[in-house]
């Protein structure tokens, strides 16, 4: 893949070494989503499929960041106000 030879020229420049082109497409993913974008938005810029941005944020991300379990409180808190 084109790109992913492009993220690692890029890597290599900013001497990134050990993280991959998929290693930092699935970091995407997670900052995304942290941001409060929805999973349809994250495959949008990450390319990748709706089912795909579920498994990473489900298998690597969600249940271990706690600043998605902060954001998800916060709306929930902001919903309902008494």
């Amino acid at each position: 893949m084109a790109l992913a030879r492009r993220g690692g020229k890029a890597c290599e420049r900013a001497g990134i070494d050990g993280l991959t082109f998929h290693d930092l497409r699935g970091t995407a993913v997670v900052r995304l989503a942290i941001a409060g974008a929805s999973v349809p938005q994250i495959a949008a810029v990450t390319g990748h499929s709706l089912k795909d941005v579920e498994a990473i944020l489900e298998a690597h991300y969600l249940g271990r960041d706690i600043q998605l379990a902060e954001a998800a409180v916060l709306k929930l808190e902001a919903r309902t106000k008494l």
